[in-house]
């Protein structure tokens, strides 16, 4: 974690939608989940919030393609309080593989600009029993998506061009039901002041956040067992 930063995230008691009981309730979802880091005098400097939420998809038990869960990342707005901007879109659904499934993690950074643009910056797949690591480099990308450029810093879209390159950020996250908290690096080059490391935290946690939403629902999230922090 970036020095001079706190890290605050909701109880998991907080973040499960249902009656408390053993048993399923009908319409199974989960959503209101949301992540907020703080610097050292107590100000919000970066956030994520789910705004679309995991629920099983039509035929199945766990959150499909057809129907993936997201979050917003947003950042403070410096000429009104108390308000957000968007920053970066993270889409996470669950991928069947027999005996080993996968989360696929989507990210795109969004434009500041009225056109509601939006750029593919990520995309892989984090084995959901084991974890993995989820990161931003175009060069290691680039067998699999050579548009996809780096952004000059993380508040700056406009500082993006089609020649940027390399390493941005990488964060290795725990597997689906284990207590852990993401392993954030940053890229220096990225990073001009804090708001800059608190966003890459805040997308980092999202990211953790997505493996445990996407778990079948017919296993229950154990309470209190993760990110009650």
């Amino acid at each position: 974690m970036a020095k001079g930063l706190v890290q605050q995230v909701d109880p998991l008691n907080n973040y499960w939608s249902g009656d408390g009981s053993d048993q399923e309730t009908d319409r199974r979802e989960r959503k209101g989940w949301k992540v907020k880091i703080h610097d050292l005098s107590g100000s919000a400097v970066a956030a994520a919030f789910m705004t679309t939420p995991f629920v099983p998809s039509t035929g199945c038990d766990w959150v499909a393609r057809s129907n993936p869960g997201s979050w917003l990342i947003v950042r403070p707005d410096a000429f009104r309080p108390e308000s957000w901007l968007p920053w970066g879109k993270l889409e996470a659904w669950r991928e069947r593989g027999g005996t080993k499934d996968s989360i696929f993690i989507r990210f795109h950074l969004l434009s500041d600009g009225q056109d509601g643009g939006e750029l593919l910056m990520s995309e892989m797949l984090i084995n959901a029993e084991r974890g993995g690591e989820f990161f931003i480099d175009t060069d290691r990308q680039a067998n699999s998506n050579s548009n996809i450029p780096s952004p000059q810093s993380s508040g700056d879209f406009a500082g993006l061009s089609p020649s940027a390159s390399g390493f941005v950020m990488s964060c290795r996250v725990q597997g689906e039901g284990k207590r852990g908290k993401p392993m954030v690096q940053l890229a220096m080059r990225h990073v001009t002041c804090v708001e800059d490391a608190a966003i890459f935290m805040a997308l980092a946690v999202a990211v953790d956040l997505s493996i445990e939403a996407c778990r079948p629902f017919r296993r229950r999230i154990r309470r209190g067992n993760r990110h009650s922090w």
